[in-house]
């Protein structure tokens, strides 16, 4: 999709994808998961929360499966809107 070279780049731009695909929905539903990256995580659920519009958010670790998969330091934004 895109190629971004830094974490907290990379980070800005799913932030800025999720405002995107979340442009004129409600109510807008966030979860941010982590890999051992908790203030990463907590810093871009704040920031989106600035942003949007959100009814219900979650803070969590990733599954140990991920995890293990995806590695430490890993960040996601999931997000459910006009559901």
């Amino acid at each position: 999709m895109d190629r971004v070279r830094t974490k907290s780049k990379a980070l800005d731009r799913v932030l800025e994808l999720v405002i995107e695909q979340t442009k004129g929905k409600l109510p807008i539903r966030l979860a941010t998961l982590h890999a051992h990256a908790a203030q990463e995580a907590r810093d871009l659920l704040d920031k989106a929360i600035q942003q949007l519009d959100v009814t219900e958010s979650v803070f969590s670790e990733v599954s140990p499966v991920i995890g293990t998969h995806a590695g430490p330091g890993t960040v996601g934004l999931a997000y459910m809107a006009g559901m």
